[in-house]
């Protein structure tokens, strides 16, 4: 079931479409840009609490299912970084993220090397993909402790 967004205050509304919800050991996103810094905030306290659910030393991938674009102001960015990068001090473990490009997605190749830096400063190993299918056995061999 997908986690209601919470919509933090700010300037403007969220500009962007993010659901989000548990399956197993994988968080699974759904995100259509171009994004404000509202949005990936909503988004961060969405993961947060699904994160949160995850036994101590328990292990989760995160797939992001993206389409229309990726693009977002710095702000938006910073937010996103700063949402990952917290997921290294919590009781569980990020073994692996997955973007998924769905059609054509503004953005993609401009930002994704972005992306692999952020979960790179992390020490979480990240790939972009064209089909959800991939992108799960992938994060499924992760998740069993198999090379990235």
């Amino acid at each position: 079931m997908p986690v209601p967004p919470d919509r933090p205050s700010g300037p403007f509304r969220a500009h962007g479409d993010i659901e989000v919800l548990k399956d197993g050991s994988i968080i699974r996103a759904a995100g259509a840009g171009p994004f404000n810094v509202e949005a990936v905030a909503a988004y961060a306290q969405q993961v947060a609490r699904l994160v949160a659910g995850v036994e101590p030393g328990g292990r989760f991938v995160v797939i992001a299912r993206m389409s229309r674009s990726i693009l977002a102001p710095p702000e938006a960015w910073a937010a996103l970084e700063a949402s990952i990068g917290s997921r290294k001090r919590g009781p569980s473990r990020q073994v692996g993220a997955a973007w998924v490009k769905e059609g054509e997605v503004e953005g993609w190749a401009l930002m994704l090397p972005r992306v692999n830096a952020i979960y790179r400063a992390i020490d979480v190993p990240f790939r972009g993909f064209d089909d959800e299918a991939t992108a799960t056995g992938w994060a499924l061999d992760v998740l069993g402790g198999r090379e990235p």
